[in-house]
Protein backbone atom coordinates (compact mmCIF):
# COMPACT_ATOMS: atom_id res chain seq x y z
CA UNK A 1 0.00 0.00 0.00
CA UNK A 2 1.29 3.72 -0.59
CA UNK A 3 -0.97 6.17 -0.07
CA UNK A 4 -0.44 10.43 -0.41
CA UNK A 5 -2.04 12.04 3.05
CA UNK A 6 -1.27 15.28 1.41
CA UNK A 7 1.95 16.22 -1.24
CA UNK A 8 4.50 15.89 1.57
CA UNK A 9 3.05 13.33 3.77
CA UNK A 10 3.01 9.30 2.33
CA UNK A 11 1.82 6.35 4.31
CA UNK A 12 2.42 2.90 3.73
CA UNK A 13 1.46 -0.08 5.18
CA UNK A 14 -0.33 -3.51 5.01
CA UNK A 15 -4.07 -4.44 5.16
CA UNK A 16 -5.33 -7.63 6.44
CA UNK A 17 -9.09 -8.23 6.09
CA UNK A 18 -10.78 -11.83 7.10
CA UNK A 19 -14.08 -12.48 7.85
CA UNK A 20 -13.60 -12.22 12.01
CA UNK A 21 -11.05 -8.99 11.57
CA UNK A 22 -9.56 -6.80 10.21
CA UNK A 23 -6.96 -4.88 10.79
CA UNK A 24 -3.93 -2.55 8.88
CA UNK A 25 -0.19 -1.98 9.87
CA UNK A 26 0.45 1.68 8.90
CA UNK A 27 3.99 3.45 8.40
CA UNK A 28 4.44 7.35 7.27
CA UNK A 29 7.15 8.89 5.31
CA UNK A 30 7.65 13.23 5.49
CA UNK A 31 9.72 14.52 2.47
CA UNK A 32 11.27 18.00 3.31
CA UNK A 33 14.38 19.39 3.96
CA UNK A 34 14.94 15.92 5.86
CA UNK A 35 13.17 12.94 5.11
CA UNK A 36 11.74 11.32 8.21
CA UNK A 37 9.89 8.22 8.82
CA UNK A 38 7.63 7.32 11.16
CA UNK A 39 7.01 3.55 12.47
CA UNK A 40 7.58 0.35 10.04
CA UNK A 41 5.46 -2.78 9.60
CA UNK A 42 5.56 -6.19 10.88
CA UNK A 43 8.44 -8.29 8.78
CA UNK A 44 6.55 -10.60 6.87
CA UNK A 45 5.26 -7.21 4.75
CA UNK A 46 9.11 -5.17 4.97
CA UNK A 47 10.06 -6.54 0.92
CA UNK A 48 6.62 -4.24 -0.55
CA UNK A 49 7.39 -1.44 2.07
CA UNK A 50 10.49 -1.18 1.07
CA UNK A 51 9.64 -1.39 -2.77
CA UNK A 52 6.90 1.36 -2.04
CA UNK A 53 9.20 3.74 -0.08
CA UNK A 54 11.88 3.61 -3.02
CA UNK A 55 9.36 4.53 -5.09
CA UNK A 56 9.11 8.13 -3.11
CA UNK A 57 12.64 8.00 -2.36
CA UNK A 58 15.74 6.02 -2.41
CA UNK A 59 16.00 4.34 1.74
CA UNK A 60 19.20 5.69 2.09
CA UNK A 61 17.84 9.53 1.77
CA UNK A 62 16.18 8.57 4.88
CA UNK A 63 17.12 11.39 7.69
CA UNK A 64 15.33 10.20 10.93
CA UNK A 65 13.19 7.16 11.61
CA UNK A 66 10.66 7.87 14.49
CA UNK A 67 10.06 4.64 16.32
CA UNK A 68 7.30 5.08 18.85
CA UNK A 69 7.16 1.45 19.96
CA UNK A 70 9.05 -2.09 19.95
CA UNK A 71 6.80 -4.66 19.01
CA UNK A 72 6.99 -6.44 16.08
CA UNK A 73 3.98 -5.43 13.88
CA UNK A 74 5.73 -1.56 14.20
CA UNK A 75 9.76 -2.56 14.39
CA UNK A 76 9.09 -5.91 11.98
CA UNK A 77 10.88 -3.89 9.27
CA UNK A 78 13.72 -2.29 10.95
CA UNK A 79 15.99 -4.41 9.73
CA UNK A 80 15.39 -4.02 6.22
CA UNK A 81 15.30 -0.17 6.59
CA UNK A 82 18.82 -0.31 8.50
CA UNK A 83 19.98 -3.17 5.74
CA UNK A 84 20.04 0.02 3.30
CA UNK A 85 20.85 2.60 6.03
CA UNK A 86 22.61 1.07 8.47
CA UNK A 87 23.38 4.64 10.30
CA UNK A 88 20.31 5.74 10.41
CA UNK A 89 18.85 7.64 13.21
CA UNK A 90 16.24 5.83 15.31
CA UNK A 91 14.53 7.98 17.75
CA UNK A 92 12.63 6.00 20.28
CA UNK A 93 11.80 5.71 24.27
CA UNK A 94 15.05 4.25 26.15
CA UNK A 95 12.19 0.92 26.62
CA UNK A 96 12.18 0.77 23.30
CA UNK A 97 16.19 1.28 22.84
CA UNK A 98 16.25 -1.55 26.40
CA UNK A 99 14.26 -4.05 24.36
CA UNK A 100 16.02 -3.65 20.86
CA UNK A 101 19.37 -2.90 21.27
CA UNK A 102 20.12 -6.69 21.63
CA UNK A 103 18.60 -7.27 18.29
CA UNK A 104 20.45 -4.30 16.63
CA UNK A 105 23.53 -3.77 18.20
CA UNK A 106 24.48 -1.48 15.39
CA UNK A 107 21.74 0.91 15.23
CA UNK A 108 21.78 4.43 16.42
CA UNK A 109 19.38 4.84 18.66
CA UNK A 110 18.95 7.87 20.07
CA UNK A 111 16.29 8.29 23.49
CA UNK A 112 13.72 11.04 23.28
CA UNK A 113 12.14 11.91 27.07
CA UNK A 114 8.55 12.36 27.52
CA UNK A 115 7.95 16.31 26.63
CA UNK A 116 11.15 16.91 24.62
CA UNK A 117 10.79 18.50 21.39
CA UNK A 118 13.12 17.85 18.04
CA UNK A 119 13.56 19.92 14.70
CA UNK A 120 14.42 17.32 12.20
CA UNK A 121 14.47 19.48 8.72
CA UNK A 122 11.20 21.25 8.16
CA UNK A 123 9.54 19.55 11.06
CA UNK A 124 9.09 20.02 14.62
CA UNK A 125 8.03 17.00 16.36
CA UNK A 126 7.21 16.60 20.13
CA UNK A 127 6.93 13.27 21.57
CA UNK A 128 4.66 12.07 24.97
CA UNK A 129 5.27 9.03 26.52
CA UNK A 130 2.30 7.06 27.01
CA UNK A 131 3.35 3.53 29.29
CA UNK A 132 1.07 0.86 30.13
CA UNK A 133 -0.62 2.19 26.35
CA UNK A 134 -0.11 -0.77 26.02
CA UNK A 135 3.39 -1.48 26.31
CA UNK A 136 5.64 0.27 28.70
CA UNK A 137 7.43 1.69 25.98
CA UNK A 138 5.22 3.49 23.61
CA UNK A 139 5.02 6.60 22.94
CA UNK A 140 3.07 9.28 20.05
CA UNK A 141 4.82 11.69 18.04
CA UNK A 142 3.05 15.63 17.58
CA UNK A 143 3.49 17.58 14.65
CA UNK A 144 1.95 20.86 16.10
CA UNK A 145 2.63 22.16 12.33
CA UNK A 146 0.37 19.95 10.78
CA UNK A 147 -2.05 19.10 13.46
CA UNK A 148 -1.23 16.25 13.23
CA UNK A 149 -0.82 13.05 15.88
CA UNK A 150 1.22 9.70 14.83
CA UNK A 151 -0.61 7.83 17.52
CA UNK A 152 0.54 4.48 16.65
CA UNK A 153 -1.46 2.16 18.47
CA UNK A 154 -3.43 4.89 20.58
CA UNK A 155 -7.06 5.38 18.81
CA UNK A 156 -6.38 2.46 16.55
CA UNK A 157 -9.75 0.30 14.97
CA UNK A 158 -10.06 -2.98 13.85
CA UNK A 159 -10.61 -1.82 10.35
CA UNK A 160 -8.81 -1.41 6.98
CA UNK A 161 -8.60 -0.13 3.57
CA UNK A 162 -6.59 0.60 1.29
CA UNK A 163 -7.39 3.55 0.62
CA UNK A 164 -6.25 4.31 4.56
CA UNK A 165 -8.38 6.96 5.74
CA UNK A 166 -11.97 7.31 7.11
CA UNK A 167 -13.57 9.31 4.45
CA UNK A 168 -16.81 7.83 3.89
CA UNK A 169 -17.25 6.40 6.92
CA UNK A 170 -19.82 6.94 9.53
CA UNK A 171 -19.78 7.61 13.34
CA UNK A 172 -21.19 3.89 13.91
CA UNK A 173 -18.74 2.36 11.48
CA UNK A 174 -15.91 3.80 13.05
CA UNK A 175 -17.09 2.89 16.43
CA UNK A 176 -17.62 -0.53 15.03
CA UNK A 177 -13.65 -0.97 14.56
CA UNK A 178 -12.56 1.67 17.79
CA UNK A 179 -14.75 -0.27 20.09
CA UNK A 180 -13.49 -3.71 20.40
CA UNK A 181 -10.08 -2.37 19.80
CA UNK A 182 -9.68 -0.21 22.60
CA UNK A 183 -11.24 -3.28 24.50
CA UNK A 184 -8.76 -5.46 23.56
CA UNK A 185 -5.77 -3.14 23.68
CA UNK A 186 -6.39 -0.43 26.65
CA UNK A 187 -8.89 -1.59 28.77
CA UNK A 188 -6.43 -3.82 31.02
CA UNK A 189 -4.34 -0.18 31.73
CA UNK A 190 -4.76 1.02 34.74
CA UNK A 191 -6.24 4.19 35.67
CA UNK A 192 -3.32 5.92 36.00
CA UNK A 193 -2.23 4.71 32.96
CA UNK A 194 -5.37 5.92 30.42
CA UNK A 195 -5.36 9.24 32.93
CA UNK A 196 -2.82 10.59 29.79
CA UNK A 197 -5.83 9.85 27.32
CA UNK A 198 -7.62 12.52 28.27
CA UNK A 199 -4.57 15.13 27.87
CA UNK A 200 -3.56 14.14 24.21
CA UNK A 201 -7.36 13.91 23.06
CA UNK A 202 -7.78 17.85 24.50
CA UNK A 203 -4.82 18.70 22.01
CA UNK A 204 -5.44 20.88 18.92
CA UNK A 205 -5.14 17.33 16.84
CA UNK A 206 -6.66 17.82 12.93
CA UNK A 207 -5.81 14.40 12.03
CA UNK A 208 -4.45 11.40 14.04
CA UNK A 209 -2.12 9.22 12.05
CA UNK A 210 -2.91 5.67 13.52
CA UNK A 211 -0.54 2.66 13.41
CA UNK A 212 -3.66 0.49 12.87
CA UNK A 213 -7.24 1.05 11.52
CA UNK A 214 -7.85 4.22 9.53
CA UNK A 215 -6.40 7.57 9.59
CA UNK A 216 -9.05 9.82 11.53
CA UNK A 217 -9.90 13.54 10.05
CA UNK A 218 -13.99 13.35 9.58
CA UNK A 219 -14.35 10.81 12.45
CA UNK A 220 -11.66 11.96 14.87
CA UNK A 221 -14.22 13.78 17.47
CA UNK A 222 -16.00 10.62 17.62
CA UNK A 223 -13.15 8.46 18.50
CA UNK A 224 -12.31 11.20 20.59
CA UNK A 225 -15.47 11.61 22.88
CA UNK A 226 -14.86 7.55 23.02
CA UNK A 227 -12.26 7.10 24.10
CA UNK A 228 -12.59 10.34 26.69
CA UNK A 229 -15.73 8.53 27.89
CA UNK A 230 -13.26 5.31 28.83
CA UNK A 231 -11.37 7.62 30.46
CA UNK A 232 -13.20 9.93 32.56
CA UNK A 233 -16.11 7.10 33.47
Amino acid sequence: MKYSLNPHIFVFGKTINKPKISISFLSYLLRGKQNILIDTVPDRAAEAYIQDIENVLPVSQIDALILNHSEEDHSGALQAVLDRHPNLPVYCTPATKERLQEKYPSADFRVVQHGESLTLGDYTFQFIHTPGLHWPDNMVTWLASEGILFSNDLFGQYLAEETPVDEGYTKEAILKGAEPYFEKVFAPASTEDKAIIADIAAMPIQTVATGHGLILQNQWPAVREFYVSKVLK
